[in-house]
């Protein structure tokens, strides 16, 4: 993934373009459960009884009416056929077909349902999804061109999620002249209109020191603004800040409550922070046990820190009950991905040959 060049202490990730299509978009809701039964009783056919004892009709039950010789009975109201109701207006807005299409991988349907309403209605969010379907080469030959020009399009006539795109674009010339001041009131824009992802990135771009000193305080305000909608990566660099204080005084609790939300945002980054402070007891009590936890999930989603991490826990026996399979096999995988580290190297050598062979057939389910 691409980085913008910041501060030494906080190289962050810019984050790529959120799919567009319609404002706010949702994942479709699952598809229907059957209910479940109360304790395996519902369904079951019912125990035959008793016949039930016949009975008289009540004496102020209805009666067939009564009619002279040779006439017919009058229907009675009960006969009479009752009138269908008519059925519910629908409510609530038109389903939006271009993006249900995307959202399922039909991406030659998305767009032609994308400019049905470009055509008819100019729809800035169906131009943006046009552009997103050009940029990614979904359903039609990459052509980055074509989807700037999309995303400007779409970005004049409103889309948010277009003006942070565009804007992107941009800022770092990609397939249209280099306008960092265009670039930056785009994102703005965005930022102001929700868009998580552009706030996130104007803080990081109040860190790179092209233009003078980091502005940690903006930069702070920033990924306050994108940790709002829930995004990890502005929760992460919420915690590096206010750990190391930056921008705002020094607190390590409250670094371990952004690392901890971020962790719970799935944010690799954040979920090793999360671990390394409960492993040392720094701004939350101190859990060898917990920290494991938080690094082998990391771990399982390649981070090599916390694989680098994991190992040592297995090798000494700290948190984890001592497995030399193991901390050989996520040494490994952390060496796999650069991450060096002479005393691991030391122990793998020193295991007997069964050990190191298990460990390698156990990188290798791990892709080494």
């Amino acid at each position: 993934m691409k980085r913008i060049a910041v501060a030494a202490a906080l190289a962050l990730p810019v984050l790529l373009v959120s799919l567009p299509g319609r404002a706010d978009p949702s994942p479709p809701a699952d598809a229907a459960q059957p209910a479940e039964t109360n304790g395996g009783e519902a369904g079951k056919p019912a125990e035959a009884g008793a016949p039930a004892a016949a009975t008289q009709p009540a004496p102020d039950a209805a009666q067939p009416a009564e009619s002279a010789p040779g006439e017919a009975a009058p229907p009675s109201d009960a006969a009479k056929p009752t009138e269908a109701a008519a059925p519910a207006a629908p409510t609530g807005p038109p389903p939006d077909l271009a993006y249900g299409a995307f959202q399922r991988g039909y991406y030659l349907k998305a767009l032609e349902e994308a400019t049905k309403r470009v055509v008819s209605d100019k729809d800035p969010a169906a131009m943006t999804l046009i552009a997103q379907l050009y940029a990614n080469g979904l359903g039609v030959p990459p052509d980055p061109v074509k989807a700037a020009q999309w995303y400007s399009e779409a970005a004049e006539r409103g889309d948010r999620n277009a003006m942070f795109a565009y804007g992107m674009t941009k800022l770092l010339g990609k397939n249209v002249p280099k306008d960092e001041p265009g670039g930056m009131l785009l994102l703005n824009r965005a930022a102001e209109l929700g868009v998580p992802e552009a706030a996130y990135n104007l803080g990081i771009i109040a860190l790179r020191t092209t233009n003078g000193p980091p502005d940690y305080a903006t930069a702070y305000k920033r990924f306050s603004q994108a940790a709002l909608a829930n995004n990890g990566d502005a929760l992460y660099s919420l915690g590096v800040l206010t750990k190391d204080g930056k921008g705002v005084p020094a607190d390590k609790k409250k670094a371990v409550e952004f690392f901890l939300a971020s962790a719970n945002a799935s944010n690799l980054d954040g979920m090793v922070e999360y671990g390394i402070a409960l492993f040392n007891g720094e701004g939350v009590p101190r859990d060898q046990e917990m920290a494991a936890d938080w690094f082998e999930r990391a771990a399982r989603r390649g981070s090599p820190i916390a694989r680098n991490r994991l190992a040592r826990m297995y090798a000494a026996g700290m948190g984890l009950a001592p497995n030399p399979v193991l901390a050989c096999m996520w040494h490994l995988l952390a060496k796999a991905a650069g991450l060096e580290d002479k005393q691991l190297d030391e122990y793998v050598a020193r295991q007997t040959p069964e050990v190191r062979a298990a460990a390698i057939q156990g990188a290798r389910f791990y892709g080494m």
